[in-house]
């Protein structure tokens, strides 16, 4: 176990060495808060819109949890099907062109501790990334009345998405010892499972079931209706 701690910490203090991961850490902030300043005026403007035309029926349809919340995490889980390849893409790809797997497969640490170290580290460096959104919900805190409920049930929604796409990404960089092909699978088959259940309605029972299982876009959808 304390092998695979120390591992785990080389792999995450690499993560600060590398432009990538900054790369990473920068658009996928510029994004977020593009994301979230488009959602929040976007409301702002049709509150102050309906309020000048004193109509409250449609005052009590608005609603910062249905118009913000929700779309924002769902707009992220977009961005991290964009980003979470980059950040996993070197995690054994690089090992293998540098001829350092050879002597990893060889230390103290065995092979699983190996892949949960890089795992938990991409985790960890991921997590990071996501507690740099905290402001978003205490913003919104200040000028509205957002549910908290569904705020942290969306950030336990990134979670579990963000550690899904890592999974795979890190199996995408072990087929391969280029990191952009390492990308490349991964981002092309994350996308596919995404797209997939778009086809459900035209193929019909059982086959549509099946892709509707798949989909991430349904399991998003069906988590959306529970937030």
């Amino acid at each position: 176990m304390r092998n695979m701690t120390a591992f785990l910490g080389k792999e995450f203090r690499l993560y600060f060495v590398s432009p990538a991961a900054y790369v990473v850490m920068i658009g996928f902030l510029i994004l977020a808060g593009f994301f979230f300043y488009d959602l929040v005026t976007t409301f702002s403007q049709m509150l102050s819109y309906y309020q000048m035309y004193q109509n409250p029926y449609i005052m009590e349809q608005l609603n910062v949890n249905d118009m913000v919340v929700g779309p924002l995490f769902q707009n992220i889980n977009v961005i991290l099907l964009l980003i979470i390849p980059i950040l996993t893409m070197r995690a054994f790809a690089e090992e293998k062109k540098l001829g350092t797997d050879e002597l990893i497969l060889t230390s103290p640490v065995s092979v699983h501790q190996v892949v949960l170290g890089k795992f938990f580290a991409a985790v960890l460096f991921f997590v990071l990334i996501m507690a740099l959104t905290a402001h978003f919900p205490i913003i919104l805190a200040k000028f509205s009345n957002p549910d908290p409920g569904k705020i942290l049930s969306g950030y336990l929604g990134l979670f579990l998405m963000g550690t899904a796409f890592i999974s795979f990404g890190i199996f995408a960089s072990s087929l391969t010892e280029n990191q952009i092909v390492a990308a490349v699978i991964s981002f092309s088959t994350l996308l596919l499972f995404w797209i997939v259940g778009w086809m459900a309605e035209s193929v019909g029972a059982p086959m549509g079931d099946v892709l509707r299982y798949l989909s991430i876009t349904e399991h998003l959808r069906a988590s959306s209706r529970e937030w």
